[in-house]
């Protein structure tokens, strides 16, 4: 992202927020709080929109972004792991922020979604470490034994 784009994305969100806060009726506070909500929430939605938009022109390539490497270090198809991951991110997100949008509270968030979420990404730091030890064993890795003495020890960095 640009200096200038992101510049003129702050400068603009603080605009909104200078225009709700004069022209909104209400105590000063509260126009204060609706001010600094709207100002935050326009300046999410403007880093949202230049990454898409960046997606779209094809500044950003993410024709790779489920790919996982295969063991000879090129494509090897489609992660499970970062799929489940992604949608498990998504999903959980929106529900809470719809939830946020109907009742404008804060939920609770219950433990079994955090376990969902904690059992998810396990799964994907689990398969990149089988990967990686895949890898290792497959490129010769894993040498400097007790008896070798070598640099080598458990693979490479």
């Amino acid at each position: 992202m640009k200096t200038v784009e992101f510049v003129i994305m702050v400068v603009l969100s603080i605009l909104i927020a200078f225009a709700i806060a004069l022209w909104v009726p209400g105590k000063p506070m509260e126009k204060l709080e609706l001010a600094f909500a709207y100002g935050g929430l326009i300046l999410l939605f403007l880093f949202g929109f230049l990454v898409l938009a960046a997606i779209a022109g094809g500044k950003i390539d993410i024709s790779q972004l489920l790919e996982e490497k295969g063991a000879d270090g090129t494509g090897g198809g489609a992660s499970m792991g970062r799929f489940q991951l992604l949608i498990f991110t998504f999903v959980i997100g929106l529900s809470f922020f719809l939830v946020v949008l109907c009742k404008c509270d804060m939920p609770q968030i219950p433990t079994n979604v955090l376990a969902l979420l904690g059992v998810s990404a396990t799964t994907y730091g689990v398969g990149k470490g089988i990967q990686a030890t895949t890898q290792d064993k497959n490129n010769g890795g894993g040498g400097g034994g007790p008896a070798g003495g070598g640099a080598g020890g458990a693979g490479g960095d």
